[in-house]
């Protein structure tokens, strides 16, 4: 075999070689493409045709915590109203940074709303002292009288949430690499929208939803915002 024969092989195999990795890429974009498609269909195809009242738990149990004031509340105190109920702890990367400004917005959006009211339960009520959620909740631009920022007795706050207000489980993270990029706690980051009669009618996993598409984001707002208000109108 002549050099210039080896070399025209040589140039031909790395040809066959891209060909072969943009291939490859392309077939993964467009396998993307189509879970994310599939995700967004699933979602709407669940959606469409809903009862436009939907009852997807009702709290039988109540709940006493401490609020950002030092003050106890109950949960049995906002049976007469629209809710907003989120899980949190303070170092949580993905509270503040991901859901935070979601949250941020539906707040401004039904603050003025005297049926309204926002409460995020810490999962880390040990660390969550009073002193850290008043700081937390004065960085989101939280009234006291609209936003609870919940600790108490870290059982029955998990035990609650999970029985309860049907969160899924916490779980406490391990690995150190996890823990600094992610947070001590793996948690639902689930928003979920409680009417009067402390009925859950909608909970949406906007950090999912995020990693999925800017549509499966969009289309998740929409419908906590029309749960909220279709509860309003009740």
């Amino acid at each position: 075999m002549t050099d210039k024969t080896k070399i025209i092989l040589m140039y031909a195999g790395t040809a066959v070689l891209a060909v072969a990795l943009i291939g490859t890429f392309t077939w993964l974009r467009v396998a993307q493409e189509n879970r994310e498609k599939s995700a967004i269909e699933k979602r709407l195809a669940i959606d469409v045709g809903r009862a436009e009242k939907v009852e997807m738990a009702r709290l039988e149990k109540d709940l006493t915590a401490t609020n950002q004031a030092g003050e106890e509340v109950s949960i049995s105190q906002l049976k007469d109203k629209v809710w907003v109920a989120t899980q949190f702890f303070a170092e949580c990367p993905n509270c503040a940074a991901r859901n935070g400004d979601h949250l941020v917005d539906l707040y401004k959006k039904y603050q003025d709303n005297p049926d309204f009211q926002m409460v995020c339960v810490s999962v880390d009520p040990e660390t969550d002292d009073v002193e850290r959620l008043q700081e937390y909740a004065v960085n989101l631009g939280a009234d006291i009288s609209n936003w609870w920022f919940l600790t108490g007795d870290r059982e029955t706050l998990h035990h609650y949430m999970e029985e309860e207000m049907k969160f899924l489980s916490v779980r406490e993270r391990t690995n150190e690499d996890d823990i600094a990029r992610e947070g001590r706690f793996a948690h639902d980051m689930g928003v979920a929208v409680f009417g009067k009669g402390l009925v859950m009618r909608e909970k949406k996993d906007l950090l999912w939803a995020r990693e999925q598409s800017p549509e499966l984001y969009e289309h998740f707002e929409q419908q906590l915002t029309s749960a909220i208000d279709k509860a309003l109108a009740e």
